[in-house]
C-alpha cells in the first residue's frame, strides 16, 4: 500500500503529516502492531511513560507540566516526527525526533520558548534545590538562546556541497510488558523512513554510556557509535549516527 503524501510503499509509515498508518510488524501473533501518528490525546500517556522508563533528566524534573509542553513541540514543528506503537488498541511505545534539527530548535525558540520558559520557571520556584543547580549549569546558555530567539529571525545559509541535513532521534519508550517485541525497532525503522523521504542526510542520537545493551541495539539497526561526551551534570552520552545519504 502506497502513501498518497509521500508515495512510499512496503512496511512504511508515511511523511508525519500524513494519516495512514503501519500495521504490517505484528507484536504478538494475537495482537497486531500499528505505528501511527501522536496525536494532543496521547500526550498524558508519553510524558508519563517517559518518567517512568525515562526517568532521569533535568526536563523530568521540571515536572508533568513542563513535559507536556516540551512534547507538544514534537507536534506543532514542521520539522517534528512523533509516532506511537499501538498494540491491541492500547499504547505500547513512542518515538518523537525530528528530521531537521536546526529547523525544530528555531521553531521552539520563535515559537515556544515563551510558553515552555513560564513553565519552567514555575516550577524552579518551587524547587530551590533545582533551582541552584539550574543556575549553576544551564542559567547562561538559555538566556543567551533566549535572547537570540527575540532578535530578528536571520534568513536559512544557503546549502553547500558539504551540508548535510541532520536530524535527530530525541526520545524512544517502549512499555515494559512489550519489551522484545519488536515495538522499538519498528519505532526507528519508520522514523529512519520518514527522515529519510524529507531528505534527512544524517541522523544523530544520544544513549547513556552505561547504557550498553541499548547501543548494541542501535548497533544492530545500522547506527555507528562515537566517542563519549560528557554534558554539564556529569554524565556521560555516547553519540550515535547513521547515515542516510
Amino acid at each position: 500500500m502506497s502513501c498518497a503524501i509521500c508515495g512510499e510503499t512496503q512496511d512504511h509509515v508515511p511523511c508525519p503529516r500524513s494519516g495512514c498508518v503501519n500495521s504490517a510488524a505484528p507484536a504478538t501473533e494475537a495482537e497486531p502492531l500499528l505505528v501511527r501518528v501522536m496525536e494532543l490525546t496521547d500526550l498524558p500517556t508519553a510524558v508519563a511513560m517517559h518518567k517512568t522508563q525515562l526517568p532521569t533528566g533535568f526536563f523530568v524534573e521540571l515536572g508533568e507540566r513542563f513535559l507536556s509542553r516540551y512534547y507538544r513541540t514534537f507536534l506543532t514543528s514542521p520539522a517534528a516526527v512523533a509516532l506511537v506503537a499501538d498494540v491491541g488498541g492500547e499504547t505500547a511505545g513512542y518515538l518523537v525526533g525530528c528530521t531537521d534539527e536546526s529547523a525544530h530548535r528555531r521553531h521552539v525558540l520563535q515559537l515556544e520558548r515563551w510558553n515552555l520558559t513560564m513553565i519552567g520557571v514555575s516550577s524552579l520556584l518551587a524547587r530551590p534545590a533545582l533551582t541552584a543547580h539550574f543556575v549553576r549549569t544551564r542559567a547562561q546558555r538559555y538566556l543567551r538562546q533566549l535572547r537570540h530567539a527575540g532578535a530578528a529571525p536571520s534568513p536559512d545559509p544557503a546549502p553547500t556541497e558539504t551540508s548535510v541535513r541532520t536530524g535527530m532521534l530525541n526520545h524512544i519508550a517502549v512499555d515494559t510488558q512489550y519489551r522484545g517485541a519488536g515495538i522499538g525497532a519498528t519505532l526507528v525503522r519508520s522514523f529512519v523512513e520518514i527522515a529519510r523521504t524529507h531528505g534527512t542526510g544524517r541522523l544523530q542520537l544520544y544513549t547513556a554510556r552505561d547504557k550498553e545493551k541499548t547501543q548494541r541495539f542501535y548497533e544492530r539497526l545500522g547506527w555507528t557509535g562515537h566517542e563519549p561526551l560528557t554534558d554539564v551534570d556529569g554524565r556521560q552520552w555516547v553519540p550515535f549516527s547513521l547515515e542516510l545519504s
